[in-house]
């Protein structure tokens, strides 16, 4: 069995058992409602999931994810109620908008030369300072008004009983997949992530894969605004906030390592799965919000200390392995 695939057996294990131990101590947790409730929320997180994947499997990481989130909805929010755009022309606006946020991120990383944690948890701060200048003001104050185009709130409807969000995201799973597996450009984001200095001997071009990493990233979180703003019907000063860290959580869960170059979207749509059921099961139980943040810390911590015991492992099985092939042959001879 390939070792991607292992891992994502580890994923959906674990998926399994905290579904099996909810299920028995929370009766509404294994309900249809629940769960389509369960599948629209992984929309939002996991189609920010998927575009930090992106980054991380390329070496990198994006801490603005979700503050790109919250300016996407406040911005589409804005759109809806002070401008003439259609509904298809505000989604697409938005989201190109949330592509050249991810350039910007890009070229202080590659022209600039910061490193992506810092340039990302900087421009956190911009994006958020911004969410604050185009927020709805009366009086003077700041306030939150809803959304009551139906034609945008339809984006948060159902067909068949399934959220369209869930079907949207699911489509974007199976696309991203087939980017990272199937194309050149997939092939490029993994080489740069497993040895940058060696892609760029090998004739890749590193900054330009880097910045397609980020614009994925940022238009994944453009949309996830949209989503949320469709689910939630408004979008508030803090929308967004803390969200960068369920998305990493949930694709380290999923199999991705945060030191670049393997991980693959299905396993960040189990990983994505994984974070919400556990965040809806602790509300289950009814504990307060902040077990939730811890359990995003803890989540992050044991999956990549687990992830660096089964590398090594799997590092020496394939030494022992090439050792014993080796010898065969010998006898063979």
């Amino acid at each position: 069995m390939k070792q991607g695939t292992l891992r994502k057996f580890v994923s959906a294990g674990l998926l399994l058992i905290i579904v099996v131990i909810f299920s028995l101590t929370a009766s509404s947790f294994l309900t249809w409602r629940n769960i389509n409730s369960i599948l629209r929320e992984v929309s939002v997180v996991g189609l920010l999931s998927i575009g930090v994947s992106f980054v991380i499997i390329g070496g990198g990481i994006d801490l603005s994810t979700g503050t790109v989130l919250g300016l996407s909805a406040m911005a589409a929010s804005r759109l809806l109620t002070d401008s003439p755009l259609p509904v298809w022309m505000i989604v697409i606006v938005v989201i190109a908008a949330g592509v050249l946020l991810g350039v910007v991120n890009g070229l202080l990383v590659v022209k600039i030369g910061m490193t992506e944690f810092i340039a990302t948890f900087a421009m956190m701060y911009v994006y958020r300072g911004i969410v604050f200048m185009i927020a709805y003001r009366e009086d003077g104050r700041m306030v939150t008004k809803s959304v009551s185009d139906a034609a945008f709130l339809a984006i948060g409807g159902k067909v068949g009983g399934i959220y369209y969000m869930s079907v949207i995201w699911a489509a974007v799973v199976a696309v991203s997949w087939f980017v990272l597996k199937e194309t050149v450009f997939g092939t490029h984001v993994y080489a740069i992530g497993t040895n940058a200095k060696s892609a760029r001997l090998s004739g890749i071009n590193v900054p330009l894969v880097k910045i397609s990493t980020f614009m994925i990233s940022g238009g994944c979180a453009a949309l996830a605004g949209i989503f949320l703003l469709a689910w939630q019907g408004s979008a508030g000063l803090n929308t967004g906030t803390g969200m960068e860290f369920q998305a990493i959580a949930a694709a380290v869960v999923g199999g991705i390592v945060l030191s670049g170059g393997r991980g693959d979207t299905i396993g960040v749509a189990i990983g994505s799965i994984f974070m919400v059921s556990v965040v809806n099961g602790l509300y289950k139980y009814g504990l307060a919000t902040e077990f939730q943040t811890i359990a995003y810390g803890a989540v992050i911590i044991i999956m990549s200390v687990f992830d660096s015991l089964y590398l090594r492992w799997m590092d020496r099985r394939h030494i022992v392995n090439k050792k014993a092939a080796g010898k065969a042959e010998g006898e063979a001879a």
